[in-house]
């Protein structure tokens, strides 16, 4: 457990950058041609697109982008808005190659549901499926982390309204804890079982066996893993309830998380995609509205994966494989009022400013 204020470019919080410019890194000219050509050449042997490694995309000229892109998520900030994918006059098929072409450069793409989508379309379903997993919905997501060492999500549209995306560093979360509230910490280093977001195997059980811990210290790093809907559903599942200590932990992470001087929010515009560390960065979105189908928003999603990444402890994965392992027949539908109805209420940054207003 580490029990001293960490002083680090990853201990960043909204007051003490300058915005959404502090993580922009604009891709050149050159950039973008050496992408070109490489998906010129993929395209012609018509070959599923998850197929194609690092190996099949020579970008010799963008090696310049992709180390910027690893030294920012592993010594810097964690955090760096690319910009300048050409969304508005590439066809999808292209754009989807040169974003998993940056991705394979950086990590192995893994499974985000039991669809096997290492490509994952992050669009608003709950039309069709009121349960569907958080990220085919259109409501609020409080900050947390999901599954792999970084995050990549490329903006193609926006919805009607709303949908900014908010990102904090969960190192800075930790130095606030430490100061403010250092006798809740250890609840979290123990940390707690997890629901297994519906998508478990047959023969699995819907949480985590083990505990997974908020706060990990590894070789003198501390990453993190919190899901806060799925520690709550979990511990209804298990008929095990979170003790107070436990619950004031909790909110002191969401509260501390979600400060107008900790989280950053801003829209990503098309043609930018977020790259994030997400052993250590917490990523979440306000809601949004479609205007279906004409205006709807569309991101790409990758969750990758990388050996030589930040070390973290085992007990951090939620399943035995990397990311979700595919279960051909089924779909991600394992939230909206099934989670409700296993007690998780999570955190809501809007209900809580509406609170203030009242106040």
């Amino acid at each position: 457990m580490i029990k001293t204020q960490i002083d680090h470019d990853s201990a960043w919080t909204s007051a003490s950058v300058a915005g959404k410019s502090t993580f922009e890194r604009t891709l050149s000219t050159s950039e973008v041609a050496a992408f070109e050509s490489a998906v010129r050449k993929l395209r012609d042997r018509h070959a599923e697109l998850e197929s194609f490694e690092r190996t099949d995309f020579d970008v010799q000229d963008a090696e310049q982008l992709i180390t910027d892109v690893r030294t920012a998520l592993d010594e810097g900030r964690g955090l760096v808005i690319v910009r300048g994918f050409p969304v508005q006059s590439w066809p999808a098929e292209d754009i989807e190659l040169m974003f998993w072409g940056l991705g394979v450069h950086l990590g192995e793409p893994a499974s985000q549901s039991v669809m096997g989508d290492r490509l994952g379309h992050v669009v608003d379903v709950s039309d069709v499926d009121v349960n569907a997993r958080a990220y085919r919905s259109q409501r609020e997501l409080s900050l947390h982390n999901d599954f792999g060492n970084y995050h990549a999500m490329l903006s193609l549209s926006l919805p009607k309204t709303g949908g900014e995306s908010r990102y904090a560093s969960a190192v800075s979360v930790h130095n606030v804890m430490l100061r403010e509230s250092p006798h809740l910490l250890e609840s979290l280093y123990r940390g707690y079982s997890l629901y297994r977001l519906g998508e478990q195997g047959p023969d699995e059980l819907p949480y985590t066996p083990h505990r997974v811990p908020v706060f990990t210290e590894t070789e003198g790093l501390l990453s993190s893993r919190y899901m806060r809907a799925f520690i709550e559903a979990a511990a209804t599942l298990r008929a095990e309830p979170l003790e107070d200590v436990d619950v004031a932990a909790l909110n002191a992470f969401d509260e501390i998380a979600h400060r107008d001087e900790v989280m950053v929010e801003f829209t990503l515009e098309p043609g930018e995609a977020a790259f994030y560390n997400n052993l250590f960065v917490l990523h979440a979105r306000a809601a949004f509205e479609d205007d279906k189908p004409d205006v709807r928003r569309h991101l790409l999603r990758l969750w990758l994966y990388a050996e030589d990444s930040r070390p973290v402890v085992p007990e951090i994965e939620v399943f035995d494989a990397p990311g979700i392992p595919p279960q051909p027949g089924q779909s991600p539908s394992g939230e909206g009022e099934l989670l409700r109805n296993l007690g998780a209420t999570g955190f809501s940054k809007a209900a809580l400013t509406e609170g203030r207003k009242d106040e």
